[in-house]
Parts: C-alpha cells; structure tokens; sequence
C-alpha cells in the first residue's frame, strides 16, 4: 500500500509540473502589419523612443531595443539620451535634435496593458499498472487526478516603426508575455522578436 501511494503521488506531482511548464513565460508577435508598398532600402540609422510615464520604463525600453539593433550592427540611438526630459518627440523637436544626425527611422515601443487570465484544469482519472506484469489495465488500480485553477498574467506591448523622411508609418506589431518575471525581462524578449522581424522583412540590414 505505501508503495501505492509513492507511485501515485509520483504521478500527480509529474502531471502539475507538466502543466506548470505549458503555462510557463512566453512571448508571441500578433498583429504584425508592414506597408506593402514601401521600397525598402533598409534603416541604418534608428531612433528608438520608449513611451512610459515612468523614466526608468522609458529607458529601459529605449537601451534594450538599442541592444537588440547592436545584434545587425544598426546604429540606434536612445532618445532619452538626447531629448530634454521636458520636450516631447514631434516634428519640430526632431528637427531641432535629430535631423542633423542622419537619422532614416524611429522605433517607438510602449507597454499598452496587462491582464490576467484564469484557466480550469480538469482532473480525471488514470490507472497505475502493478497487476501481473500489467497485463491487463482493469487489474491495475484507479487513482484520481484533482483539477485546479490557473492563473496567467499577461503584458500587452505595441511596437511602430516610422520612416523620417514623410514621418510614414512602414510596419507595427503587438506583443503578448505570459507569465513575466519582470518588465524588464518582458522589454528584453520583445525587443529581440521585433528586430529579428524586421530584418527577416528586409526593414533593417
């Protein structure tokens, strides 16, 4: 009998563990657009602006993305290091701090939302097989898997890129991250996607 209950509890421990891995932290693109009509030459030079009511937010969206371009050798520039923390990025003040600096494009990334999502894993019943040489499953004995409820939270993030030239929109995307340890590690794994993508779409070389 206690070697019954060693297995079974070996079994219900292995079915949460599995569950807890597919809920585990994660970040998908959706919603990905791109204008078709674009002739892309490629960016070589991209402003990156980080839109958040908190500096340190703002920042950190600014230096990850500028870390990810590092990766293609794209010169980004952090617009927290060059626009006076009382300006806002327009026309005008882009042409004050910006225009002399060859700058082709500008990324603006920002965090749109967060939610939380509620999942019911059902329990169900399995078998153990101890019979005599588990010849038959109706010889082993039946033990019962309880259901439980799992919690998801998730981050909502939206990234545009912008030609200079027309202040044009060419490509945007939003993100989705389960289970974030941390905003910054959510900033850190969406930046590296939208790159990625955007030298996959030839936007960036």
């Amino acid at each position: 009998m206690k070697k019954f209950n060693i297995i079974i509890h070996s079994a219900v421990t292995a079915f949460m563990l599995l569950s807890f891995v597919s809920c585990s932290s994660s970040t998908q693109l959706e919603n990905e657009w791109s204008d078709k009509t674009y002739n892309k030459e490629g960016f070589k030079k991209i402003l990156i602006l980080g839109m958040a009511t908190k500096s340190w937010k703002k920042k950190v969206f600014e230096n990850e993305f500028r870390t990810a371009f590092k990766k293609y050798n794209i010169d980004a520039v952090s617009a927290w290091e060059e626009l006076p923390e009382d300006e806002t990025l327009n026309k005008e003040t882009f042409d004050i701090y910006f225009r002399d600096k060859n700058i082709d494009a500008v990324l603006v990334a920002m965090e749109t939302g967060m939610s939380t999502k509620e999942t019911m894993y059902g329990g169900g019943t399995s078998f153990v097989a101890v019979g005599f040489h588990g010849f038959y499953v109706s010889t082993s004995p039946i033990y019962r898997v309880p259901g439980y409820l799992s919690e998801e939270k998730i981050i909502y993030m939206d990234a545009k890129l912008f030609e200079t030239t027309e202040g044009k929109l060419v490509w945007s995307a939003t993100s989705q991250s389960y289970e974030p340890k941390t905003t910054s590690d959510v900033i850190k794994a969406v930046s590296y996607i939208v790159v990625d993508q955007l030298y996959s779409k030839d936007f960036i070389h």
